[in-house]
Formats: C-alpha cells, sequence, structure tokens
C-alpha cells in the first residue's frame, strides 16, 4: 500500500478554489496556521470556510480575499473583540456569513 503522508504543500495543492473548508481550532486556540498561510501562498480563492468559532484564521483568510463564505458562530479575539478584516468582508458584502450557535 502506498503511503498516505504528504507535505503540506501537497495537501492543500489538493484543495481545489470554491471549496468548503472545515477548520479545526477554536478562536484563537490551536487553529491550523501552517496551513492557512499556505492556502494564502497557493492564493486559493472561492473557499467556504466551517468553524465552530474562528480568529485568526478567519479573519486572515477573508482580509486576502480567500473565502467568499463563512459559516461560523463566532469570529473575533476573544477579549479584544471582533476579527476586523472579517468584520469588514462580511458589512461590505464580499463574504457572506451564515452564523450558527
Amino acid at each position: 500500500m502506498p503511503g498516505k503522508v504528504v507535505s503540506l504543500t501537497e495537501a492543500i495543492k489538493a484543495i481545489p478554489d470554491g471549496a468548503t473548508v472545515a477548520l479545526g481550532g477554536n478562536t484563537i486556540h490551536r487553529s491550523p496556521c501552517a496551513a492557512i498561510h499556505e492556502v494564502i501562498r497557493q492564493g486559493k480563492k472561492g473557499l467556504t470556510l466551517v468553524k465552530t468559532a474562528g480568529a485568526y484564521d478567519v479573519d486572515v483568510l477573508c482580509g486576502n480575499g480567500a473565502a467568499d463564505a463563512v459559516l461560523a458562530a463566532y469570529v473575533g479575539f476573544e477579549n479584544f473583540g471582533l476579527a476586523p478584516r472579517f468584520r469588514k468582508a462580511v458589512e461590505s458584502g464580499r463574504v457572506k456569513l451564515y452564523e450558527h450557535t
């Protein structure tokens, strides 16, 4: 059986533009930052992000233009307030928010 372990670059390359991507972690804890940076490096676009409570990961993907939609209950930096790039993208209508709790 061939190995199933691939590099992060290869794993992110397998995500097509327009895909729905579920992100791990919760708010500012355990976000997949290396994967998020690789998504940006590869120039992915049109992503729908699914997250219980996002922070830096969702914020930077919305600010970069990689995300078109977010399904989340909350996106912010806990005591520091809402995620500014996420908020601006949603308020401008560039990113569609599907709030769920």
